[in-house]
């Protein structure tokens, strides 16, 4: 059974208003979830990022910097054993971070340790010796002979709870006739302020972890039950890869997360920043109360205006139907009339009436400008045209007609009109049919415009065709004593926009387009001529034969012109 608009409006009024309410309801708190999500994603990737830089800063700048200086100073031949102990007991007090240095020979046993005072009385006073910053020589022995810097894994010192970390420079100078190392235990104290203090804190965590797994300034070093977030980001610091993640993820007491990890670039950690989704969507719930008593309220005045509004709503509503449905077949000679309420709807249909107007003109404007011009306004994506050109290897091809001078002096004019609009719809016909683009009209002269693989060939089949077809007119209309020059010429042309930015014209510049138009004045009647770039695309095509003619002088070219003569295709 078929319902007619003015039906469907009283009828279904309820039904027809609740549904797009209820949706636009879904899609809203959808859309403000997607824009939280995306927002708070955001946050957490700069905090992620954020927080790497100022790792790597740290450990360039205040770590691996000052140890390197010292290592040049240890290096330096010029200074004895106890000048070097001294710089390294004196040096180690000026060091931010690091709490002790070590000079360690190979085959020796017992290096030589630095450490901070401070540090060392906080040690003593926990029950431990500066022992306890001393890297054993297992951990070293393979550091031996490399000229990398080597950063171990992070400890934490049962003691003090300090966590430290240890970093191995090789010497380039031996000590005492062997190969030496120097070490340094840098404590990670002011890393973790650093991080604890990062704003993210007061509404989300921030979790530093190692490519073990091992939790940073975690007492227990280590989660039973790592997160899946944890594992994706110590999976890709196995793997060498460094990149910032959001990864979403619940967790073992069901509770929803919003996290990103990203990765230092000098070390081997992995910064884990996660808010609460539930904390995060906190806004959602407002908008659910104000959605509801909006959706009741509209629901109402919707059912209301339903019943008061159908019979004015429907009327013009179904004339500008059949109006769209006519414009849609392409009849631009309709109009929206009868519509005269003063809402919405009758400026829609003034606007529907506007809107055919300016397709009809457009329509128009169309058979006026070439195909290229079209796809530079249809590609400019609403900016407009803009003036400049770029290099384009094309073929041009110039169609000018011969005895048009004498032939427009000896009859009326209404007569040279008919005979030129024919013989140029006849050749606009072949050069669409052969895939060219029409630049302009010059008079009786028609300026075309080939691209793409076969242009050339393209081009030339043109031609011919349009020799065959003007043959054909003349002997339909023998009184048209009048017949085509053709000239077809390939090569790079500067392509776009001329003039200025109130009048332009998109056409095409440069030598190639001087020696087409030249080749063209020198064709006889019913003759195409070819530059010598054009016949080598075409030399040897089946179907295609060309007479090489007497090179030619051109004005502006330092020899002669070796041009071709179309037989036929």
């Amino acid at each position: 059974m078929r319902f007619s608009l003015r039906a469907k409006l009283l009828f279904f009024s309820v039904g027809l208003a609740i549904l797009p309410l209820v949706v636009a309801g879904r899609t809203i708190i959808r859309i403000a979830q997607d824009e939280l999500k995306a927002s708070v994603n955001g946050e957490l990737s700069t905090a992620a990022a954020r927080i790497s830089e100022q790792i790597d800063e740290r450990y360039a700048n205040t770590w691996v910097g000052p140890l390197l200086m010292v290592r040049n100073a240890i290096d330096d031949e010029t200074l004895g054993a106890e000048e070097k102990v001294a710089l390294l007991t004196s040096g180690i007090e000026d060091l931010n971070d690091i709490v002790a240095l070590q000079v360690t020979a190979r085959g020796v046993t017992s290096p030589v340790v630095a450490a901070k005072d401070e540090f060392s009385r906080r040690l003593e006073a926990a029950g431990s010796g500066v022992s306890a910053l001393t890297i054993g020589p297992d951990a070293l022995a393979e550091r031996f002979g490399t000229d990398e810097i080597w950063v171990g894994p992070a400890e934490r010192l049962e003691g003090t709870g300090d966590w430290l970390l240890s970093i191995v420079v090789p010497l380039r100078q031996p000590v005492a006739g062997r190969a030496g190392l120097l070490s340094a235990r840098v404590r990670l104290g002011g890393l973790q302020s650093s991080i604890g203090s990062d704003p993210l804190t007061e509404t989300g965590s921030i979790l530093l972890v190692d490519r073990d797994g091992v939790s940073l300034f975690d007492s227990a070093q280590s989660r039973p039950e790592q997160p899946e977030i944890v594992r994706n980001a110590t999976e890709m610091l196995r793997s060498g890869r460094r990149a910032v993640v959001a990864n979403p993820y619940t967790r073992s007491d069901g509770e929803r997360m919003l996290g990103v990890y990203a990765m230092p670039a000098l070390l081997d950690w992995a910064v884990v920043v996660e808010k609460d989704e539930a904390e995060a969507y906190l806004a959602i719930d407002e908008m659910l109360r104000s959605l509801t008593f909006w959706v009741v309220a509209g629901l109402s005045v919707a059912v209301i205006g339903a019943f008061i509004f159908a019979q004015r709503m429907s009327r013009p509503i179904l004339a500008i139907d059949r109006v769209a449905a006519e414009v849609s077949r392409g009849n631009l000679n309709v109009r929206v009339e009868g519509v005269k309420s003063r809402d919405e709807i009758g400026d829609l249909a003034v606007r529907m009436n506007e809107m055919i107007r300016g397709l009809l003109e457009r329509f128009h404007l169309a058979k006026f400008v070439s195909g290229g011009t079209l796809d530079a306004v249809k590609s400019s994506a609403g900016e407009g045209v803009q003036l400049g050109g770029v290099r384009r290897r094309v073929t041009v091809f110039f169609s000018d007609i011969r005895g048009f001078t004498s032939f427009s002096e000896d009859v009326e004019p209404e007569v040279v009109v008919e005979m030129l609009n024919t013989f140029l719809r006849e050749q606009a016909e072949v050069v669409k049919e052969f895939h060219g683009d029409i630049d302009k009209y010059v008079g009786d002269e028609l300026v075309a415009v080939f691209q793409g693989d076969d242009m050339v060939e393209n081009a030339v089949r043109c031609a011919v065709k349009i020799q065959q077809q003007m043959e054909r007119l003349r002997a339909e209309h023998p009184e048209w004593d009048v017949a085509v020059g053709i000239g077809v010429n390939t090569g790079e042309v500067v392509m776009g926009a001329m003039g200025s930015e109130e009048r332009m014209d998109y056409t095409i510049l440069g030598d190639t387009v001087n020696v087409g138009a030249r080749l063209c004045a020198l064709a006889g009647r019913g003759q195409t001529l070819l530059s010598e770039s054009s016949y080598e695309e075409v030399a040897g095509l089946e179907g295609i034969s060309a007479e090489r003619l007497e090179p030619i002088e051109m004005k502006g070219k330092s020899r002669r012109v070796e041009i071709y003569d179309v037989r036929g295709a």
